[in-house]
């Protein structure tokens, strides 16, 4: 029997990958949801991921998770530091595998529901993988080797009972070929925009008269390219026109230095709505995540791929393409004369209706007490 009822009480384990922020906050409408639903739930993952995701979500049970800090360099390319990283990762792999094993006896987890976590499957439970990325995208240099590392993503990727897509399938959806390749069976699923705030009730731009525009930062991802960006921020805020006023939000959620009120170390869901519907520019980085949070408000943005990620560069230009985002190069983020470009842009961003996201059936038609067969 499927449905609410049946998956009640059901003791489900959700983990997020710790890139960033963006493959946590994007799980929390899957998590209160589910708190709707009254299963016995807990999430895994590092110590940033859970403050994040306790401050959202009240009563929440967390439990530590191994975890993997992946380090990009300062670079144009991260070829060199990823390729270094790479036992790391695949090392990770293995740690989440066995540590998922422990917690499927201590805890008795019946169902788990990753981001992009490959070892958090076990033919003893039900498990889903949530990814974005059908095909991995290689730099230049080793576009050679991409054909057999997606291979390995593929078989990985098989290993669990479902695979659930935020994407639509139609006319290549927001993330364009890597959330559409030849893997085609029923595991497969497109569930649609994927954000924290299609959860929250709709906040509306400000109808005060603002003496200023507002312009928002919002800096994530993985360090050294975190602080660089921000340093860099922080260099141009001088070039500002002075028609715009300015908030920072940093992506420090376990920062201690109190904040101030433009430069802010996180920001609630509530609060991060509130601010990007209020600003008339958005800059932040090209993560999936983010994208699919402007995508759920309605709002453009200038996106700044992260140098040498491969995934934000090519998100950058695929959707820059068909005039949703502007886009410009780290390298070449000159405030003086980005913000006069982009006033002169014509950009209609698409809004995309919160009941196409169908990620609550899946949920309710989850087995109970089913395994890998």
């Amino acid at each position: 029997m499927n449905g609410s009822k049946s998956i009640k009480k059901t003791r489900i384990l959700v983990v997020p990958l710790n890139w960033g922020l963006g493959h946590a906050t994007r799980l929390i409408p899957i998590i209160r949801q589910l708190m709707e639903m009254d299963v016995e739930l807990v999430a895994g993952g590092s110590p940033q991921h859970q403050q994040l995701l306790q401050q959202e979500i009240a009563h929440l049970k967390t439990v530590d998770f191994p975890y993997l800090n992946i380090h990009l360099s300062g670079r144009k390319t991260q070829l060199f530091s990823l390729a270094i990283q790479l036992p790391a990762f695949l090392f990770q792999i293995v740690r989440e595998h066995f540590a998922l094993r422990k917690l499927i006896r201590s805890k008795n987890i019946e169902i788990v529901i990753s981001d992009n976590c490959y070892g958090l499957w076990n033919r003893s439970v039900y498990s889903v993988f949530i990814t974005h990325q059908l095909r991995i995208k290689l730099p230049q240099g080793v576009r050679f080797l991409e054909r057999s590392v997606n291979c390995i993503n593929s078989f990985f990727i098989h290993k669990f009972n479902e695979c659930w897509i935020p994407d639509f399938e139609e006319a290549g959806g927001f993330a364009g070929k890597l959330s559409h390749t030849a893997i085609k069976n029923d595991s497969v699923k497109y569930i649609g925009i994927l954000s924290r705030f299609t959860c929250l009730k709709k906040y509306t731009e400000s109808s005060d008269i603002k003496s200023l525009k507002k312009i928002l930062f919002i800096i994530s991802g993985p360090e050294k390219q975190r602080t660089i960006f921000e340093n860099i921020i922080r260099k141009e805020l001088t070039h500002i026109p002075k028609k715009y006023d300015y908030t920072v939000i940093r992506g420090l959620p376990l920062e201690k230095e109190p904040d101030s009120d433009s430069w802010l170390s996180h920001a609630d869901s509530v609060k991060m709505q509130r601010l990007m519907m209020d600003a008339d520019i958005i800059v932040c980085r090209a993560g999936y995540s983010t994208i699919m949070d402007l995508l759920a408000l309605g709002k453009t943005a200038i996106l700044i791929p992260t140098p040498g990620q491969t995934e934000q560069e090519y998100l950058a230009g695929y959707l820059a393409e068909k005039g949703y985002f502007h886009t410009c190069q780290q390298d070449q983020f000159k405030l003086g004369s980005l913000i006069p470009d982009f006033e002169k842009l014509d950009i209609n961003n698409p809004t995309v209706p919160c009941d196409k996201t169908n990620f609550r059936t899946l949920l309710e038609k989850l087995p109970v007490n089913s395994t890998k067969k």
